[in-house]
């Protein structure tokens, strides 16, 4: 494949136009964009089959209610495990073992082992702000010996208002809470949760009449009288439900022209409290789930085209499978939040391909489709469709930008944002390309593939 030596344009990605920039350039390439690719009712049933049968997924309707010493130590001890590599810090630091006994003793994990309670009960909560779980109770920052410092390796993933938790174990500031997520565990900040109990929160969470937040963010109207729920960050995918019966004026302004929603706040002694809250109609909201068609897809990923990369969803962005993940939540899509188990948990129509030739691989892309998940080592990318010459090109959250140029020089830059490339031309590393480390081709849309 011949790529340029000298880019005509202002960027360096290969086979890039100003056209492909909009989502119509795709949309008009799109075989019946939308046509219904899947049902609510059958999304609801594949959500239920893999919160029930992924190990990486829970479904908190039938998580246990308590937890005996040694489980809890051991769920714990499994998310905030040593890592093997060393860790440093981004003055160069190298973290030692003091260092990590430090965030062992955070933990405090003594007082589990202390306790003469045989079972510590589980407690429950809504998430009232988006906040980070971590691997240890710490806003410490720890890099690997790349020294990379936009990839914070105590950064696990993000939770966002709405969602409903387990509390199972508090740091020994108590301003950290040990949680269980629907597709995560790891340390939270307190502030970003409200306790409640189960019944309380699996409802509001499971509330069928609902607002869906389907822009990249949107935000709950300016309120003097109300800060707690004044201009609230809403990312893509959180569900709040609706209010039909209010008051003239909520919050001092007339409702006619906004939604009204329940917000979850966290009152002062860490208990949940509901309050109404303004949506105004101009933000990019919905009542209920978008249908889930290849139009919707395109016009979903593009609404994150340019955002920061975000690894772990730092920066108030995300990596990824935070994109993937937050795409899908539109249509009602639950998914496992690492690549790794997107990749290699077998949950979905795929063609696997990690013993297949160059050949094979490339005839198994020739089945992919817009909404498509391609799987390399930590990386997923979202087929968006191919140009007129049949040039394949896929949407994702990435950090890395390589690739040959004709003359065989190898180039290597960043991309460190949501972008569209072309999947042929880009390299994983100098020795590996995109198309040889492709291991999995995964679908959300379909049945099944015919296998090469």
């Amino acid at each position: 494949m011949v790529i340029p030596t000298a880019a005509a344009s202002s960027h360096d990605i290969p086979f890039l136009s100003a056209a492909q920039l909009a989502p119509d350039y795709w949309l008009a390439r799109t075989a019946a964009p939308d046509q219904i690719l899947r049902t609510p009712t059958q999304i609801a049933n594949t959500n239920a089959q893999l919160l029930r049968t992924l190990p990486d997924m829970l479904d908190l309707a039938t998580a246990p209610d308590n937890y005996s010493q040694q489980e809890l130590l051991k769920l714990i001890n499994q998310n905030s495990s040593m890592p093997k590599a060393a860790r440093f810090y981004a003055d160069g630091r190298q973290l030692t073992p003091a260092d990590f006994a430090r965030y062992q003793q955070a933990m405090a994990l003594e007082t589990l082992s202390a306790s003469a309670v045989d079972r510590v009960e589980a407690k429950y909560a809504l998430v009232t702000s988006r906040g980070i779980i971590r691997t240890f109770p710490t806003l410490d920052r720890v890099f690997n010996d790349g020294m990379d410092t936009d990839i914070d390796r105590f950064q696990e993933t993000a939770v966002f208002p709405g969602q409903p938790l387990q509390v199972l174990h508090h740091s020994q500031d108590r301003l950290w809470a040990f949680v269980r997520h629907y597709h995560y565990s790891g340390w939270l900040q307190v502030k970003h949760l409200a306790l409640t109990d189960k019944q309380t929160a699996l409802s509001f969470a499971n509330n069928p009449d609902f607002l869906l937040v389907t822009g990249a963010r949107a935000y709950t109207n300016f309120t003097a009288e109300q800060p707690e729920v004044s201009e609230v960050t809403l990312d893509m995918g959180v569900r709040l439900p609706l209010l039909h019966e209010f008051p003239p004026l909520v919050h001092d302004q007339n409702p006619a022209f906004s939604y009204v929603v329940q917000l979850p706040v966290r009152r002062q002694d860490g208990t949940l409290q509901l309050l109404p809250a303004l949506v105004a109609r101009s933000q990019d909201v919905r009542t209920g789930f978008l249908p889930l068609t290849r139009a919707n897809i395109i016009r979903q990923s593009f609404k994150f085209l340019g955002e920061r990369y975000g690894w772990g969803h730092d920066y108030n962005a995300r990596d990824c499978s935070g994109f993937i993940g937050e795409v899908f939540k539109t249509f009602g899509v639950l998914l496992p939040r690492n690549t790794s188990s997107l990749g290699k948990q077998r949950f979905a129509a795929e063609i696997q391909l990690d013993n297949a030739s160059d050949a094979e691989k490339t005839q198994a892309l020739n089945q992919t489709n817009t909404g498509d998940l391609l799987l390399i080592p930590g990386h997923v990318m979202l087929v968006l469709g191919r140009t007129d010459n049949q040039q394949l090109f896929v949407i994702h959250s990435v950090n890395g930008l390589s690739y040959f140029h004709s003359n065989g020089q190898y180039y290597q830059s960043k991309l460190n944002g949501v972008s569209i490339t072309p999947l042929l031309p880009l390299q994983l590393n100098q020795h590996t390309s995109y198309l040889q480390a492709i291991y999995n081709i995964k679908s959300l849309t379909r049945e099944t593939y015919a296998h090469p």
